[in-house]
């Protein structure tokens, strides 16, 4: 079977005065609720005061999907058969650094994205 690369662009908003980077700390993509892997992404500069947005990428085989999950994907076909949607959600942590300070924050997104 092939492999399948999702991509996705992360907004964050920065209000404050202070610079600093963030790190990607493994964030888990589930459709549907099945673990299809893991997205990453190169530490990036937070600028100050300012929206910036950071490209995620994350290439999953279909067949260790397929492989590990057999019965909830043909459910999740029928669903997407029917509804012609799918909900993607993101699960992780996202790191920000600056100097000797560093904080964890705790990342839990969901989207239902169209299948056309």
């Amino acid at each position: 079977m092939r492999n399948i690369t999702l991509t996705a662009d992360a907004i964050f908003d920065n209000p404050n005065n202070l610079t600093g980077k963030l790190s990607i700390d493994g964030i888990h993509i589930f459709v549907d609720n099945i673990d299809v892997g893991i997205i990453s992404s190169y530490e990036f500069d937070v600028p100050s005061k300012e929206e910036f947005t950071i490209q995620l990428e994350g290439t999953f085989s279909l067949s260790k999907i397929y492989n590990n999950h057999k019965k909830n994907i043909l459910g999740s076909i029928l669903k997407v058969a029917q509804t012609d949607s799918l909900l993607i959600q993101y699960k992780g942590n996202i790191k920000y650094h600056l100097g000797i300070f560093s904080h964890q924050y705790n990342i839990d997104k969901e989207q239902k994205v169209s299948i056309k």
